[in-house]
């Protein structure tokens, strides 16, 4: 996959990017703290289409937010419309992983004009919150942002880093390397540290409710595919069930796999997104 930097209204994002620009423009979302490389296992199984993997803001190679409370997940889905229209895409392909899943499907709801098709893998729509904790969150999000930071870990190696990525969860040696190369930078003394942005780990200031997810998902007028894998958090997470039936035009595949499904098994996951993106649109504006 070639790099591609991405200047927007708003900040600069870096992507991967791979297949002709002739091909059918495809901007794929990555999951909460992975990247862009996430999706080089996969790419050349979608070499018949231009693939625009994105690096969320904080993440990857992609600039970090300013300020104390920089980051929400539903700022993201404008970064999506902003790289767009700076890469000069009226209408396009959604395929989101995870965290990246709930933003297409956010950006799918909101401006249903500009997208095509909607992939989601391992991911439908954010989590919520429950109503009654809606300021016991808000006080965690601001005693996260009063604690003072501990200095970031140096890593003697990005082996080092990557087992330290797969040991936090869902992902084989070479998955966990692919991500972890990607979000890492040398502290100048020979080790290496996260390139990630430190305040993506802290909570929350609010989380939707899930009858504001259900509304979202209920506006996705385009023709849509759910991809999920036997050990992955669709089918395992009990707040997530159900959700797919507010959704009009989806097709729902289940797999064997884990969560990072397209990255350990791309071919197989590529073959069902493949048969997907090769569908004609049948909604009429």
């Amino acid at each position: 996959m070639r790099e591609l930097s991405i200047s927007t209204k708003n900040l600069k994002l870096a992507a991967l990017t791979s297949g002709d620009n002739s091909n059918a423009p495809v901007i794929a979302l990555h999951g909460w703290l992975d990247n862009a490389a996430s999706y080089i296992p996969i790419a050349p199984y979608l070499d018949h289409l231009r693939l625009i993997a994105l690096d969320f803001p904080g993440h990857g190679k992609s600039e970090h937010r300013k300020g104390a409370n920089a980051y929400h997940f539903i700022d993201y889905a404008a970064d999506v419309i902003l790289a767009a229209e700076r890469l000069g895409l009226e209408k396009f392909d959604l395929l989101g992983h995870s965290l990246g899943a709930g933003i297409a499907a956010l950006v799918a709801s909101a401006v249903p004009e500009k997208i095509n098709r909607l992939a989601l893998v391992e991911g439908l729509a954010p989590f919520t919150g429950k109503f009654e904790n809606t300021t016991t969150q808000l006080r965690l999000h601001i005693e996260h942002t009063l604690r003072k930071s501990r200095p970031a870990r140096v890593y003697r190696s990005i082996d080092e880093a990557a087992a330290a990525r797969q040991a936090a969860g869902d992902l084989s040696a070479a998955s966990a390397r692919l991500i972890a190369a990607r979000n890492l930078m040398q502290n100048g003394e020979g080790g290496f540290i996260w390139r990630t942005d430190r305040c993506l780990r802290r909570a929350s200031p609010i989380y939707l409710a899930e009858d504001h997810v259900i509304d979202y998902l209920s506006k996705i007028k385009c023709e849509s595919l759910l991809i999920r894998s036997s050990r992955g958090i669709v089918k395992n997470w009990e707040r997530l069930s159900g959700r797919e039936r507010h959704i009009g035009h989806l097709q729902v595949i289940d797999i064997e796999g884990g969560h990072h499904c397209h990255m350990d098994a791309p071919e197989l996951v590529a073959t069902h997104l493949t048969s997907f993106f090769s569908t004609i649109d049948k909604i009429d504006w």
